[in-house]
């Protein structure tokens, strides 16, 4: 079966003449700087969150609420900057993607108010295996390998994560990003 990520690399190794446009390509290219880009910003705020806490700073959850909304108007402008460009395609692909993307946000609304009544020690466990289901889920959609397995890691992470204390939790949310975000979105970019 082929998959988005072959369809790129034959259309990149065609000829110069080929004056079609690589929508497939860019569109790999997109969800190569989501990944990337998200991966990075929730690695940086857990271990801000773990450094603060370690040097017993009074608020350290504190890189979270500055760095998620900077995150999430970020992503608003870039899409509608897309969207304006015409660069946003209606496949069936991207539409899940869609999809998948907006369900998450939801879910991330969800574990925050959960996470008033119950703690973060429960919610992280459970946000790293929901981020490994919709991360393998995506894979799928995409036939990237990469980030399929990088949803494994990141679902046995979570499952891992609820032996732990809070702490190292937020250790192990790095370690997820870097291994189911941040690498498959280096393996995108270089695929698209």
């Amino acid at each position: 079966m082929k998959n988005l990520a072959s369809l790129a690399l034959r259309s990149a190794s065609t000829n110069a003449f080929n004056a079609q446009p690589l929508e497939e390509a860019a569109n790999l290219n997109t969800y190569a700087f989501t990944y990337l880009f998200r991966g990075s910003v929730v690695l940086t705020a857990a271990l801000s969150n773990y450094a603060l806490e370690q040097v017993g700073f009074a608020a350290p959850w504190l890189p979270w609420m500055v760095l998620m909304p900077l995150m999430g108007m970020v992503q608003g402008i870039r899409g509608r900057r897309q969207r304006q460009l015409g660069q946003a395609d209606a496949t069936a692909a991207s539409n899940a993607m869609r999809l998948l993307q907006k369900s998450f946000v939801l879910i991330i609304l969800l574990s925050v108010a959960c996470a008033c009544v119950v703690g973060w020690a429960v919610v992280h466990p459970l946000l790293l295996v929901l981020y490994g289901v919709t991360t393998y889920i995506a894979g799928r959609v995409l036939h990237f390998r990469p980030l399929q397995l990088g949803g494994v890691v990141c679902g046995v992470l979570g499952a891992a994560a609820a032996t732990v204390p809070a702490d190292t939790q937020l250790l192990l949310i790095a370690a997820a990003m870097l291994l189911s975000y941040i690498i498959p979105g280096y393996l995108l970019r270089r695929v698209a």
